[in-house]
Order: structure tokens, then C-alpha cells, then sequence
């Protein structure tokens, strides 16, 4: 479907894909050259990265002013670290996207789904290229599954992609037993 529309839009003159690339922090190892290799598929996209900040924004009940310089150099605080922590996967991205990709940030504000999902809508976006959460535990209690309810909320085509298995993570499986070794198994017991 994304290869029809770049050729009409090639074909009638018209602006090229708009790829919103929403980068959270949560993705998997080996998620930006998934990406990466997916956006260089498509004939000159204009891409954007956004760097989605999940900073808590705690309700502030104090009236004096110390308290409130104090709870904005919180918020300050919480800021730079996201910021420090979204770096890394911003740095592994941008190589491996055309020349020209600008990065924008968004304060979440609780709710990374539908920061992504709003900004797509302000920049208007055509396609959102997002990542599906680490396995595990955490990714999915603290931000819940992100990739899931951006699906729902965008106005535009959302391309949730993963890095493939490698083979440490096979092994972690339960292993499949033939059925003919298991009725061995069973007739010498």
C-alpha cells in the first residue's frame, strides 16, 4: 500500500511520504536498524524522528514559592534525564535515515500513545513508524503497550515493527517435544 502511494505521489508531483518515526525508549534491541532498513525501502520520505519524553507530572498542591521553584527544577530534572536516556536510540537511528531527518521532542505527560498520535495529526503525518515494547514485564505495566493503543488513536497508517529473533531468545522457549519421541518416552515408562 505505502509503495502505491509514493509512486502516484512521484507520478502527480506531490509532496513525499511523511514518515514520523516516534522513538519512547521502550523498543528492543536492534529496533532502529529494523527501521532503519523499512523507511530506506520507501523513494524519498520526508522523515521526522520524535523523541517522545515520558516525564511524570505529579499534581502540584503547594502556594509557596520555594516549593514551586523546587517542584520545576523536578520537573526540570526529569526532563534532562529522559532526555539522557532517549539519546542513545535517537544516535543509533539517525545514520541509517536520509539526509535531512529532523528530530523533534514531546512531553508525554502520562500518556505516550496519544503524544505520538497528536503530533502525527499537527505535523500530518502519512505513516508512524513505532516499536513494540522490550519483552518482558516492566514495558508493559509502566507505559502499557504503547504500540497497541497508537494504533488505535492515529489518523494515518501505523507500522509497528520489532528486530527479529536471534537465536538466544529461541532457546529461552519451552522446547517442542515430537510426538513420536514423547510416545516413546511413554511406552518405556
Amino acid at each position: 500500500m505505502t509503495s502505491i502511494t509514493n509512486e502516484d505521489r512521484q507520478r502527480t508531483g506531490g509532496a513525499p511520504l511523511r514518515v514520523l518515526v516516534a522513538v519512547h525508549g521502550y523498543e528492543p534491541a536492534g529496533w532502529a536498524q529494523e527501521t532503519c532498513r523499512v523507511v530506506s525501502t520507501w523513494a524519498a520520505p520526508s522523515v521526522r524522528v520524535l523523541a517522545v519524553l515520558d516525564v511524570p507530572s505529579p499534581p502540584f498542591t503547594s502556594l509557596t514559592g520555594p516549593a514551586r521553584r523546587a517542584f520545576g527544577g523536578a520537573l526540570a530534572q526529569w526532563t534532562e534525564i529522559e532526555r539522557t536516556r532517549l539519546e542513545a536510540p535517537i544516535a543509533a537511528l539517525l545514520p541509517g535515515l536520509p539526509q535531512g531527518a529532523e528530530v523533534s521532542t514531546v512531553r508525554a505527560r502520562g500518556n505516550l500513545a496519544r503524544a505520538i498520535a497528536d503530533h502525527a495529526d499537527t505535523w500530518p503525518a502519512d505513516v508512524i513508524v513505532v516499536g513494540g515494547p522490550t519483552p518482558g514485564l516492566r514495558a508493559w505495566l509502566r507505559t502499557g503497550p504503547v504500540h497497541e493503543r497508537v494504533v488505535r488513536l492515529a489518523g494515518c497508517t501505523v507500522l509497528v515493527t520489532t528486530p527479529p529473533l536471534d537465536d538466544r531468545r529461541r532457546w529461552h522457549r519451552f522446547p517442542r517435544v515430537p510426538h513420536t519421541a514423547a510416545a516413546a518416552a511413554g511406552q518405556r515408562a
